[in-house]
């Protein structure tokens, strides 16, 4: 099924497709609607036709939907929940994808709008001038590497302005996420690398301040103003359940449809790469960098967590090719192996928390990749669907559409970890 054209409805029914039916999207690089826009270098950003597609099935047979994302991230679900004014519930371990997340769901009227553009002005003609306040210096070991130093300075003038004047709370998140967009066109950083990285070989031009965060506020506000334009009565807040998408039952049976998009197996950690954005706005110092290690979903930090035996039993064969592979190679792979095996254990309880906050007859959609490990092909979306069904779901369908533009991909040399389809699996509780 090609997708040439979308709408506010999506452009498909996931509840029409076919068992396996590969449908077809529009690239993302020229989807330019707001859920692509706000901090679009969030890594890992799912598409949001599917929420959008999804969500707008359901609602025909409900004033008012609760929606849950337990892997929220940007809020990419969240946004297209709100656009059909159901209720958004959500969980996320990163304090710097909350805080996206919940500026993406921000509303301006035109009063603040000009409230908005006249601190802009004022940031300008003052910025240069202003102090800087050591205290708000980032917390991070060695995060001056990443920058020339009279950069570094610009930047901690243009933070000390912004936080000691603007005292509106909402202004502010805006600016917070408007300032963190400008981080990275302003360091020695590279613009497409997913990674904090220098290259020796290609020296990047790096962009002045203020001229990138200016152009990042309007594209911002921009993006704003246009999700504003598709509705003014949206819910504009999350309930959030936890930080820890493993542990969360607040609440019992309330929640209507959860859709999500968890990190892919062996994949990124999203920690490392948004760790200099997330010391300059303040969402993340030295120590917390373990600690949100240790609740990140597959990672390695985990791997000698208690396994479910059903997880054991399931993966043992992925398991034993992954030793085999290794020993082929004179490589070690048990602690790679085991990683893997987490991964699908932290699923499994996810799955667990979704279920008892779902109500009877509730549905989970939940978006992923199968993965290459080390050159053993492991069927992600069909162990999910396994641990899903052992622990009292029905599988009711799936579908899947390729990815036409990589940025998730992990590179690997020949060992792959290039994904080319994901998989929508939909389960009913």
């Amino acid at each position: 099924m090609e997708i040439e054209t979308y709408n506010k409805t999506g452009g498909y029914n996931p509840y029409e497709l076919g068992w396996d039916e590969t449908i077809s999207f529009p690239s993302t690089r020229k989807l330019s609607e707001y859920g692509n826009r706000l901090y679009n270098r969030y890594p890992a950003r799912s598409i949001f036709l599917v929420p959008r597609a999804t969500i707008n099935s359901k609602v025909k047979d409900k004033k008012e939907l609760n929606v849950l994302d337990p892997f929220m991230g940007s809020g990419t679900t969240a946004v297209e929940a709100s656009l059909t004014n159901s209720v958004i519930y959500g969980a996320e371990m990163d304090p710097f994808a909350r805080l996206i997340a919940e500026v993406s769901l921000f509303r301006f009227s035109e009063k603040e709008e000009k409230e908005l553009n006249s601190i802009m002005k004022r940031l300008k003609s003052n910025w240069a001038d202003y102090p800087i306040n050591e205290f708000y210096y980032p917390n991070l070991n060695n995060i001056e590497y990443w920058f020339d130093s009279n950069i570094f300075d610009d930047l901690l003038r243009l933070k000390s302005i912004i936080y000691e004047t603007v005292l509106n709370e909402k202004f502010l998140k805006f600016l917070k996420i408007t300032f963190a967009d400008c981080i990275k066109p302003s360091s020695k950083m590279e613009r497409q690398s997913t990674k904090p990285y220098i290259s020796s070989k290609f020296p990047k031009k790096i962009k002045p301040v203020f001229e990138s965060f200016e152009y990042s506020f309007y594209a911002h506000l921009n993006a704003l103003k246009q999700y504003n334009s598709f509705s003014k009565k949206s819910s504009n807040e999350i309930k959030w359940l936890g930080f820890d998408a493993t542990n969360f039952n607040s609440v019992k049976e309330i929640i209507d449809i959860a859709i999500t998009s968890p990190p892919y197996l062996n994949a990124f950690d999203y920690t490392q790469i948004i760790k200099i954005e997330s010391a300059w706005v303040g969402t993340l110092e030295n120590e917390d960098i373990l600690k949100l290690r240790s609740v990140q979903v597959g990672n390695e930090k985990r791997r000698d967590n208690d396994i479910d035996s059903f997880i054991v039993t399931l993966f043992k064969p992925f398991y034993e090719a992954l030793i085999n592979q290794g020993e082929k190679e004179n490589k070690n792979y048990t602690n790679i192996a085991k990683t893997c095996l987490s991964y699908f254990n932290d699923i499994r309880s996810n799955l667990m928390c979704v279920k008892d906050v779902l109500k009877k007859g509730g549905e989970y959609h939940m978006i992923i990749g199968d993965n290459t490990i080390k050159k053993v092909e492991i069927p992600t979306h069909k162990l999910i669907a396994d641990i899903a069904k052992k622990n009292g779901f029905e599988w009711f369908g799936y579908y899947k559409y390729a990815i036409k533009d990589h940025r998730t991909s992990i590179p690997r040399m020949d060992n792959g970890g290039k994904i080319n389809y994901e998989f929508v699996i939909m389960l009913r509780k």
